[in-house]
């Protein structure tokens, strides 16, 4: 396990050097990364203009919880944006052979190979977003609570990541992943917002099925001290449940692989 840690961390950091030496596409990702969410930002802004909270939560709540969010995408991003699209990339160009080569596990080497711009650009968003809220909400930031966000951020990356990782078998099917694992992910917007919004259904999707809650939701009632929350204690768990069920089920896939014969 140590040996497959360091293995993907170099992949990683060699992924992220070919990346930067683009820098102006590097800086127009991340800016335009940017304006997409303060877009959405906007959009929460109008919907307070006609009330005063959602389900009890008022704007400055809300905006914690969404930049919450945000920076468990960042974590997501940043670390396992490779499984987005492995089978245009890889499996239909025949490249995915080249990994099976590699004396290391296929999902090592997929996940080592994430260069995405967006990732910087929802970081810094997200810790805007979260000092400035908890310092308008009147929350004291002290060192507990930095050390808490940044744990339950990264644990909240790696959820979301899990589920990413998951769907992305797509691919050896499909030979293009994109859709599915975009549409799977597009399900986190779901947990910017409080979850008593949602009828029955919505709720078991985003907390057993496709457990995003934990990324945002949870931690968010245990930084804002609304009830007694002792869900944030399970996250843990749920990250390693995930990975259980990702790595299994990847496995599972990867028997049934069969190359494109590029």
């Amino acid at each position: 396990m140590i040996r497959n840690i360091k293995l993907y961390f170099s992949f990683l950091v060699a992924s992220l050097k070919r990346m930067m030496e683009y820098r102006v596409d590097c800086l127009v990702g991340m800016v335009s990364q940017i304006s997409f969410q303060i877009i959405e930002l906007v959009f929460i802004w109008i919907i307070f203009q006609h009330t005063d909270n959602i389900a009890g939560w008022n704007f400055e709540q809300l905006l914690l919880l969404y930049g919450i969010m945000m920076l468990s995408i960042s974590i997501t991003d940043l670390l396992f944006d490779s499984t987005y699209d492995i089978g245009k990339r890889l499996i239909r160009k025949g490249k995915f052979d080249t990994i099976l080569l590699r004396p290391v596990h296929p999902l090592i080497s997929v996940l080592g190979e994430s260069e995405t711009s967006t990732a910087l650009g929802y970081m810094i968003l997200s810790i805007v977003l979260i000092v400035s809220m908890l310092i308008k909400l009147h929350i004291s930031i002290t060192v507990l609570l930095i050390i808490k966000i940044l744990y339950f951020g990264i644990l909240g990356g790696f959820i979301i990541g899990g589920i990413q990782t998951i769907f992305s078998i797509a691919g050896f099917w499909t030979y293009k992943s994109n859709e599915v694992v975009w549409s799977v992910f597009q399900l986190h917007k779901l947990a910017e917002y409080p979850i008593e919004i949602y009828n029955r259904f919505i709720r078991i999707l985003i907390t057993i099925i496709l457990p995003f809650a934990y990324a945002s939701y949870y931690p968010a009632l245990d930084y804002l001290e609304i009830e007694q929350n002792y869900i944030i204690y399970i996250v843990p768990l749920i990250t390693i449940i995930i990975w259980i069920v990702a790595v299994s089920i990847w496995n599972w896939a990867l028997k049934k692989y069969r190359s494109t014969g590029n």
